[in-house]
């Protein structure tokens, strides 16, 4: 009984930290989805391109580089297609042959906020381990379903399928202009990989804390002298 007793005792500190680590984790998850840069492109221009080599500078590219966080797109690009109900439905439409993949990317995104918001509310009300140890592992799939889907999204604005003209149907020297830039690179970077390490994080700390629960347990033959 006593050594039970000191077992319970010596327990409280260990899942105090467990508990908080968890929270802290799981918190980060949607502040890193919003504010941390989320994707990366590389935007080249045959119209910047010859700017330059008209103005004697030959080593231009014409390539532009650009990163988008969530927080970036909401500020600059949102206001622009609230303007009107036909611009967000001018860009959905030309969207037509990759909006399955987008949707996907939306929902596996959305999940993976909505698991580490329920991890979080586990870690501040609950001792359990194994049902946070499971959602993270959820957490885990559901980042590499993104990748998968964002990957599938990408596809044909890099292989040249899908062309910039698409967006811009208003005129045609507007659309002969677009049709000169294309995508050399779109690819997730900083946020999703912050976010994909949090869940890893998470799977490790919980599995490591549920190993050490079932080391502390006694064996049943001892329960039972």
């Amino acid at each position: 009984m006593a050594k039970e007793k000191q077992m319970k005792q010596n327990k409280g500190p260990k899942d105090i930290l467990y508990r908080a680590v968890m929270a802290i984790l799981a918190v980060c998850v949607p502040i890193a989805a919003y504010f941390c840069e989320y994707i990366y492109t590389v935007l080249e221009s045959d119209i910047f391109k010859w700017m330059a080599q008209l103005s004697g500078n030959t080593t231009d590219t014409g390539a532009t580089e650009s990163v988008w966080s969530i927080n970036r797109f909401v500020q600059k690009l949102l206001p622009k297609l609230g303007e009107s109900d036909g611009n967000a439905t001018a860009v959905w439409e030309a969207l037509e042959p990759i909006q399955t993949a987008l949707i996907c990317v939306a929902v596996f995104f959305i999940l993976a906020i909505v698991l580490a918001i329920v991890i979080f509310f586990f870690s501040v009300f609950s001792k359990k381990k194994t049902v946070p140890l499971c959602i993270a592992l959820g957490g885990v799939l559901s980042m590499i379903a993104l990748y998968i889907s964002f990957n599938a999204a990408t596809a044909p604005m890099l292989d040249g399928t899908m062309s910039l003209a698409a967006f811009f149907n208003t005129s045609f020297i507007t659309s002969f202009l677009a049709g000169l830039n294309s995508f050399s690179v779109i690819r997730l970077t900083t946020g999703y990989f912050v976010m994909l390490f949090l869940f890893i994080a998470m799977v490790l700390w919980a599995g490591a804390n549920k190993l050490i629960e079932l080391g502390d347990k006694p064996p049943k033959a001892a329960k039972k002298a």
